[in-house]
């Protein structure tokens, strides 16, 4: 019998899914996901924050219809996000020169940007190497070509601007860039402040078009020092397409808060963008959803529960940056080489590990230890106790 989608042939699983499902499926007693980029506490939960539990109850109380919100979502909750991103009473905002759009996940603000930079006349979309693996996805899905840069040294884990800068030179003027901000993923590693001013001289001399991922926001140094870098290329750039995801740092997962930003240097410019932005918008989700975002502007919007909120991202930085530390030392103490120290100095949720797919492979067959093929670990999916044991089995595999 012929069928339709007998053309079709099944595509390979999402390698990460697959990670995910053959850890729930192993039935050793010890075993380690370092896979799935989720925070978990030291009982291996990701539990719902206070303030988020507590907005939710609030939002409960005040509900009185499920109408639409409109094509841009909640416009307090893009105010808050502008505020992060741009800062409060930044001249660019009263100039006209932003807008912003609620948007499903910061998935749903990349392909926002994305969509754009198509209606800009973008054809090639440079992406750092390595990169989180759905950004070449989100580009090739909107029919664009992916390019790379290369980003990170693995040898100092540091970023490598010079590297950066001679791939970037090799793009033609109005293509488009993905650069990530703070707490690049899959290395840990981040641009200096210094960096990011560098970075928006050249892409504004070179006239690429900028798109900003900023999805860990809070998780390296603190709300203001994380986002200044971003400030900073703005500033030299003076133009930026932004996506923001709220799903690691108010623990939004299932929720899909997210939201698209762009900033111009001319009003008319903006505006003209804004009637695409929700062009595009609509023909994909027509209108945003509104739970997440609902909950990220009653939290931002209500003096008590931003500080309980505030605080509780800063216990799960704290906690991160000492499961780093503590990972990083056991590493150096075990192999007796100084190449896994910069772990304690890199950022956020994720860092990268000296392993090959083989190798990666052979941790999770033979030692139950999960991780990607690229060698990526969740840093926030460790807890002290396994910290030894975790490092051996690296260490020995290295």
């Amino acid at each position: 019998m012929t069928s339709a989608f007998s053309p079709l042939s099944p595509l390979p699983p999402d390698a990460l899914l697959g990670l995910m499902t053959a850890f729930r499926e192993d039935d050793r007693a010890e075993k380690f996901d370092l896979g799935v980029g989720v925070y978990k506490d030291d009982q291996g939960n990701t539990p719902v924050m206070s303030a988020v539990a507590k907005a939710e109850a609030l939002m409960l109380q005040r509900q009185t219809t499920k109408v639409y919100e409109g094509p841009r979502g909640n416009v307090d909750f893009c105010a808050a996000i502008e505020d992060f991103v741009f800062g409060v009473g930044a001249a660019v905002r009263k100039e006209g020169r932003t807008l912003s759009f609620t948007a499903p996940g910061g998935c749903g603000a990349l392909s926002l940007g994305v969509g754009l930079m198509r209606r800009l006349g973008v054809k090639k979309v440079w992406v750092s190497d390595p990169t989180w693996p759905n950004h070449p996805k989100v580009v090739q899905s909107a029919g664009l070509t992916a390019g790379s840069y290369r980003y990170a040294d693995p040898e100092t884990g540091t970023a490598d601007r010079a590297a950066m800068l001679e791939d970037l030179a090799r793009a033609e003027r109005g293509d488009g860039v993905i650069v990530q901000g703070p707490c690049h993923n899959p290395t840990g590693i981040d641009l200096t402040l210094d960096d990011w001013r560098t970075l928006g001289a050249f892409v504004k001399e070179r006239g690429l078009i900028v798109m900003l991922d900023v999805a860990y926001h809070g998780f390296a140094h603190g709300l203001d020092k994380d986002i200044a870098g971003v400030r900073a290329f703005i500033d030299a750039a003076g133009e930026a397409l932004i996506s923001y995801s709220c799903s690691k740092n108010f623990g939004l997962y299932r929720e899909r808060a997210g939201c698209f930003l762009a900033v111009g240097e001319t009003a008319d410019g903006i505006a003209a963008a804004t009637t695409h932005v929700a062009d595009i918008s609509r023909a994909t989700w027509s209108m945003p959803p509104a739970h997440g975002a609902g909950i990220v502007a009653t939290i931002l919007g209500d003096a008590a529960l931003r500080a309980e909120w505030e605080a509780e991202l800063t216990s799960m930085r704290e906690r991160m940056i000492s499961l780093r530390k503590a990972l990083s030392g056991e590493l150096v103490q075990r192999t007796g080489s100084n190449l896994l120290a910069s772990l304690a100095t890199q950022n956020g949720m994720f860092s990268q590990l000296p392993v090959t797919p083989e190798g990666a492979k052979a941790l999770r067959e033979e030692s139950g230890l999960y991780m990607p093929g690229s060698g990526r670990i969740n840093i926030a999916g460790l807890n002290q106790k396994d910290i030894p044991r975790i490092a051996e089995i690296i260490a020995t595999a290295l």
